[in-house]
This record gives structure tokens, sequence and C-alpha cells, in this order.
């Protein structure tokens, strides 16, 4: 696998005293300023842009306290994923703090798909809801909305998906996607959107309440990294203090779900956004891709302790079945993918065998292992439903924008969306969606490769750079973890761990000796049957801290390595 290293950025950051590999991180993240870097350092929970931002926040307050005073029941729509969920939460909590009654639906994954439908208008309607919010999804449900104006129902759309060219009759869109919207930050999940509805109302009907806003911070920080939003500028404020309020979370329903799944999550640790990415997330995301989402929501409003460790449970059973199923069917699908599809731009498996709660896990593990954008789907009786997965240098919703006839619907983001399509249909939007690939990329062949952001010397590690690496967090979309090229180092000590053999440990040194550090290379077991002690490697590895027993050492993480002859 090829490595790319990133030019070095030339200058300095005047007035301000830093590590010189900090300083070169910096500079290519085009922080230049003693401020920036403070900024960047020390994110401010005042620096939120104002809610009132976005065009129609008075018309969503003015129907709020339309709301109060004729003590209307409100109706949420929400999503079966784990940022639709986490986005109801956050409306539905927010608005019964304000002395309102809410019904939340949830729909589900496999009977309903994604998207406001006409069966929770109908429920809605029945129950005498005259307004309903929309979270996490709406902007693309042009008849959905009709329909419910023609029960007499307004429709509050908050969401954050691409919004395509004829917009819903909504009484109000919040969506910072939406052509000419004003609100200055593009990226925000559809939790985070809901939580500046919440700002707005707290601001203009509770004012005194406004203090409570940041206990809504774990939901929001679980709903943003689930959903792969880039941490910078306001998610970045918004998932730093959101780990904080989520290591002393007050709500039951996450306490137990940590408890139940043995996750590191305390007081005195607080979690790094991979944490809530491979260990939060699934959990909250099994329920919707094994059963209904409606379990997971129903755990994150939990008041009742016992209730909340059997439902716990039963997340944490649905996840490792999910786990289970997912493993078997990937190596199934890589399989096809290798007889069939290798050669291809554009990857796109349809089977009726594929649970329609787990293509978009699979779409994803193929498009890593390939590097070609994928969508995998499942095929019903008259439809295929599925999810795509693309790779830097595609953006999928303009290749499914010039596909989009032979598509039924479809929506998402640069990376990730979601589509159905007619089973007639299907070879010929395959056959076109792969020329519209092919035609994308063109002559810019897109090869997997791992991008590092710097060559270091195994001299310039020390616990002193770990520890200043710890301020660039929290890592993720477009703020990921440093990653460093060290050459010629030294292997001084090298086995398999883990039950099944399947993890890589090692001690690498410099060549002139000096301190020994060891490295972890995850699912890299079998490079023992080829590197031994006293071999010489260059790494590509992230650098971090592992605590042992109460002491902190300095480790490689291994993303990839090359023996030298």
């Amino acid at each position: 696998m090829k490595w790319n290293i990133k030019d070095k950025k030339e200058g300095k950051i005047q007035n301000v005293t830093l590590h010189p590999i900090i300083e070169q991180l910096l500079l290519q993240k085009e922080i230049t300023t003693k401020d920036a870097v403070e900024d960047f350092f020390a994110p401010n929970y005042d620096d939120l842009h104002d809610p009132f931002l976005f065009q129609d926040m008075e018309r969503v307050i003015e129907r709020v306290k339309k709301a109060i005073n004729n003590q209307e029941i409100i109706g949420i729509f929400g999503d079966h994923d784990a940022d639709g969920v986490s986005s109801a939460t956050v409306l539905a909590d927010g608005l019964e703090m304000l002395g309102l009654n809410v019904d939340v639906y949830i729909p589900d994954k496999i009977t309903e798909g994604h998207g406001i439908n006409k069966t929770a208008i109908d429920e809605f309607t029945s129950m005498g809801i005259t307004l309903m919010f929309s979270v996490d999804c709406g902007t693309s449900n042009v008849d959905e909305v009709a329909y419910a104006n023609s029960k007499d129902i307004d429709v509050i759309i908050t969401d954050h998906h691409h919004a395509p060219e004829v917009l819903p009759d909504a009484y109000a869109i919040i969506n910072p996607q939406l052509p000419g919207e004003t609100y200055p930050f593009k990226y925000l999940s559809g939790t985070a959107v809901a939580f500046k509805v919440i700002q707005a109302l707290f601001n203009k009907i509770s004012p005194e309440k406004t203090d409570q806003l940041k206990w809504f911070l774990d939901v929001v920080c679980v709903g943003t990294v689930a959903d792969c939003m880039p941490l910078i500028d306001e998610n970045r404020i918004l998932v730093k203090y959101g780990l904080i309020v989520l290591s002393k979370t007050k709500r039951l329903g996450y306490q137990e779900m940590i408890n139940v799944g043995g996750i590191a999550i305390n007081q005195s640790s607080i979690p790094s956004a991979n944490t809530v990415a491979f260990q939060m997330a699934p959990r909250i995301n099994a329920a919707g891709r094994m059963s209904h989402a409606k379990y997971a929501f129903e755990l994150m409003r939990e008041t009742d302790r016992f209730e909340a460790i059997k439902q716990a449970q039963i997340l944490e059973q649905q996840n490792l079945d999910r786990r289970e199923i997912t493993e078997q069917l990937t190596t199934e699908v890589k399989k096809i993918v290798e007889k069939s599809h290798k050669d291809k731009s554009f990857i796109l498996i349809s089977s009726a065998d594929y649970p329609v709660g787990i293509v978009g896990i699979i779409a994803g593990r193929i498009a890593d292992k390939y590097n070609k954008p994928t969508g995998i789907f499942t095929k019903y009786e008259d439809e295929s439903r599925g999810s795509f997965r693309s790779v830097d240098g595609v953006h999928i919703i303009d290749i499914l924008n010039e596909c989009s006839e032979h598509l039924e619907k479809f929506g998402g983001h640069a990376q990730a969306a979601g589509a159905a399509i007619k089973n007639e249909n299907f070879d010929k939007f395959c056959e076109v969606a792969n020329v519209c690939v092919a035609e994308h990329v063109g002559n810019n062949v897109i090869s997997p490769g791992i991008d590092a952001d710097c060559e270091i010397l195994i001299e310039d590690v020390s616990r002193k750079l770990s520890t200043e690496l710890q301020k660039l967090e929290p890592f993720g979309e477009k703020n990921e973890e440093p990653i460093f090229v060290v050459r010629n180092l030294i292997v001084t000590d090298i086995r398999a761990i883990g039950s099944d053999k399947k993890h890589l440990k090692m001690k690498l040194t410099s060549q002139n000796g000096g301190v020994a550090y060891d490295a972890i290379a995850f699912g890299m077991g079998h490079i023992t049957k080829v590197v031994s002690e006293g071999d010489i490697i260059d790494i590509v590895a992230h650098i971090q801290e592992n605590e042992w027993m109460g002491n902190v050492s300095v480790q490689f993480n291994i993303v990839d390595l090359k023996i030298l002859e």
C-alpha cells in the first residue's frame, strides 16, 4: 500500500510556544495565529453560532408558542439510525421541558424505510395532532408533507441531508444544506440541528432554562459522531463538551448501556470520539438494524433503573447478533466482488438474502477494502432498497443525481446515502452509475493508500509529544488522528497476541539504540510469519498513550509496515 506523506508547511505560528511537530500539524490545518491555536485547543461553548441565523427559526418559535397557548400535542417523526434516534430524544426532551406534550413516531427501518411516511401522518391525525416535527429527515418528502397539509397538520422539518431542487411546502425548514440558507456552518448532524431548535426555543420561551442546555450535549455528541459529521467548527465545540457530559451523563439509558457493554466511560475517564463511534453508536444502531429503533429511543429516555438495565441487555445481544451476521455476509460479498465486480468502478450488489438493517455496514467494509464506491441492496418483490458508501474523490450524491431517472428515491451525504430502486431498473442503474463514476474519476485513478501527516524520527517520540497530541482531540471526520511515518526501526521483540492470535505486539527501537517503544498492530498477527527479532522495518502509525496498572507509556498503533531488505 502506498504511503502518501503530506508536504511540509513552511512558516511559524508567532507568539506561541509549541512542540515542532504539533506546530506542523496545525499549519497543515491552516491554523496560523495564536488566537486560532487557542480556539482549536480550547473551543468555547459560548462560541456556538446563534440559532436565529437559520432563516426559518423565528417561524418555528412563533408556531411552538401557538402550540403552547393552545395546549397542542406535538408529533415528532424520527429516524431509525443513531443520529435519528438521538435527534428525536433531544427534541422530545426539550419540548417536554417547555411544558409541551409530545408523541414520537420512530419508523421501522425494514418495512418503512427512510423519511416521513403517510402511516405516521394518519396516526398523528387520529390523535388530533396539528403540528409535527421531522428530525434527521424530511427535506425530500414533498408528497408526504403535502399529505400532512391536507390533514391540517403543520410540518416543521429539521434535517441536515441533501436538499433537492423542489422542497416540501412545510411550515418551516431548518436545514443548513438548503440553498441560500444563511446559517454559517453547513455540516451539523441531525441531532445538532434539533439541538439548535431547542437552543432557540429556550432562549425565547424559557431563558431561565438555558443553563440546562449543556446536559443535552451527550446526546448531541453521540449523534454527531455516529453520523460521521466533520469534527470542525461548531461540531468540534459540541463534541468536545459532549464527551465531558457523557462521562457524567444523567441518562439512565446511557449509564446502563455503558455498564452492560463494559465501555470505558466514567467521571474519571472522559471518552474519545472513537469510543463513541465504535462502542456507543453500534449499540444504538443495532436496535434499528435487528428489530426496531424504538427500543433504542425508549432506552435513551428511560427513567426507571430496572427497565434501563433490561433494555440495555437487549441492545447488547442485538449488537452481538448484528456483528455475527455482518461478518458472515461481508465474507460472502467479498467472494462475489472477487468473482465478478473487481474491475468495476462502482460496486453494486443486490440480494434477497441481505437484511436491510446491515447493508450499510457491508457497503462500508467493501468500499474500504476495494477503495471504490459501493452500494449493497436488499431485494424485495418489486424493488431493492439499500445503502451506498463512497471513497475520497467521489461525491455519492452527485453520482446519484446524474442517475436519478433510474431511482425511486434517494438521499444522504457526500460519503453515505440510501436509495430505493425498482427491480426492473436495477441493472440499468448499475450500468449507468458505473459509467458515471468512471467518467467522474477520469484519469485520477483511485488507488488505496495511507495519508500520513509527516515523517518523524523515533527520537522525536516522547511522553511530551503524546500528551501534546491529545490537545488536538476529538479526532474524527476532517480532524483525523495524526499519523506518522517512522523509518529504520529495529524489532527487538515480536509476538502474536489475543485469543485467536489475530493481533501483533512488538518492541521497536532506533538502530542507534535508545528507548524501545511498544507497538500494537490490530489484525496483523500474521506478520509474525515474515518478521523476526532483529529485522528492520518502516512503519506508519499513530502515537498514543497506553495505561496499565496505573502506569502510562507511549506506544505506536501501527496502521501499516514495510520490511527493509
